[in-house]
């Protein structure tokens, strides 16, 4: 912060004002100044806060035991936390390994009946073996074209129905054995089927008992940790109410038999230095002691007056110096203002004798380039004078 004396000299001349309000603008200034009074407020504040005193708290001991019981008390909640996470891992282990082997089983009876099916299309419904097989063949047109025979000269014809018949007979029984074997194979598929169905609600219901049992034996080692912890806590309590109690009874015996009630000024004086105090001893100040107070704040009084004082003189340095500085700032800007004013002005003029010029120098071109029109006397000549 500039002193008056070199605000002063800084004043004096008017290209040194300029500068210097040119490198510090007011709104620097301002906040510069708002700086440096907090921070003498807040300096202010913690001379007096030292000299006044006030109490400080101060740490005793620790607690030695609560610390440790808080340790043990996060240890087993850890290793709680950690049994249950392996137990729960287990559980959907052995779940993941019930529910792969059901899909495995599932997936080999899905297997053996896709190799059923194709082993029974193979050998039991080949394509000479349908209905509809002599019809699509052609071979019986061409055997046909070789045996036709009139009508009334049939010989055979009784052997033919007779064995039409057996062959109808055969195809009957021979569909009537496939119906039975597909019956046979459908029942087989329905018993295996229930049988698979059976083993995986068996294993469901194992399952869900060991399920049971986990979770029963949860809540038993659950309740059995809980009353653990209760009986822990109220151990604790019991010694915590126990060792308060006898701090009490301590602190009563040293406030009845110690040098608290008494009035003697030296039993405040502090074993870390002369002027250091014990406060809950203190018995107040002696007149020596109030002198010594009220001269220092007397000194702080002038101290501050002369601050403010001070403060006072480099704010109205501060204020002239902005003053010259927003001064300066107008006349430069008004300065560019005409500067710029009188630049537009010889533009224009510039501009306005070019285009004169320029409209000179075309029509003067344009004359050039077309010759004038002769007039009507010029045209009136002509014929005039005989030959």
């Amino acid at each position: 912060m500039l002193s008056p004396t070199t605000t002063t000299t800084a004043t004096s001349s008017s290209t040194t004002t300029t500068t210097t309000a040119s490198a510090l603008p007011s709104w620097v200034l301002e906040e510069r100044e708002a700086a440096g009074i907090r921070h003498r407020r807040r300096v202010l504040e913690q001379r007096a806060q030292r000299i006044h005193g006030l109490p400080r708290a101060t740490s005793i001991a620790v607690d030695v035991e609560g610390l440790s019981q808080q340790v043990k008390d996060r240890q087993r909640a850890l290793e709680k936390d950690q049994r249950e996470e392996e137990d729960f891992m287990r559980l959907a282990a052995t779940q993941d390994r019930a529910a792969v082997l059901l899909q495995h089983r599932e997936k080999k009876a899905e297997e053996a009946r896709r190799t059923d099916l194709t082993k029974f299309w193979r050998e039991e419904q080949r394509p000479e073996r349908r209905r509809d097989a002599d019809l699509e063949s052609h071979e019986h047109l061409t055997s046909a074209l070789y045996e036709l025979k009139f009508e009334g000269e049939d010989l055979g014809r009784g052997e033919r129905v007779k064995a039409q018949r057996k062959e109808a007979k055969e195809w009957l029984e021979q569909q009537r054995r496939e119906q039975q074997y597909i019956d046979q194979q459908e029942k087989e598929q329905e018993r295996r089927r229930q049988l698979e169905c059976a083993e995986a609600a068996e294993q469901a219901r194992q399952l869900a008992q060991a399920e049971e049992q986990c979770r029963l034996a949860e809540q038993l080692a659950l309740q059995r940790y809980n009353l653990a912890l209760s009986e822990e806590r109220k151990a604790t309590e019991w010694e915590e109410r126990l060792a308060r109690r006898e701090a009490e009874d301590q602190e009563v015996r040293n406030a009845v038999f110690g040098a608290l009630l008494t009035e003697e000024p030296t039993v405040a004086r502090s074993s870390l230095g002369p002027h250091r105090i014990i406060p809950h001893r203190w018995k107040g100040m002696s007149e020596a002691e109030r002198r010594q107070i009220l001269e220092v704040r007397e000194r702080q009084v002038e101290e501050k007056k002369r601050q403010k004082e001070q403060e006072r003189r480099e704010e109205a340095a501060w204020a002239v110096i902005a003053k010259q500085t927003d001064k300066a700032a107008l006349l430069s800007l008004h300065q560019a203002h005409t500067d710029a004013r009188r630049r537009e002005e010889q533009q224009a003029a510039t501009n306005t004798r070019l285009a004169t010029e320029q409209r000179e120098n075309r029509d003067a071109a344009a004359k050039l380039a077309s010759p004038p029109l002769p007039s009507q006397d010029f045209y009136g000549k002509f014929g005039v004078h005989p030959r």
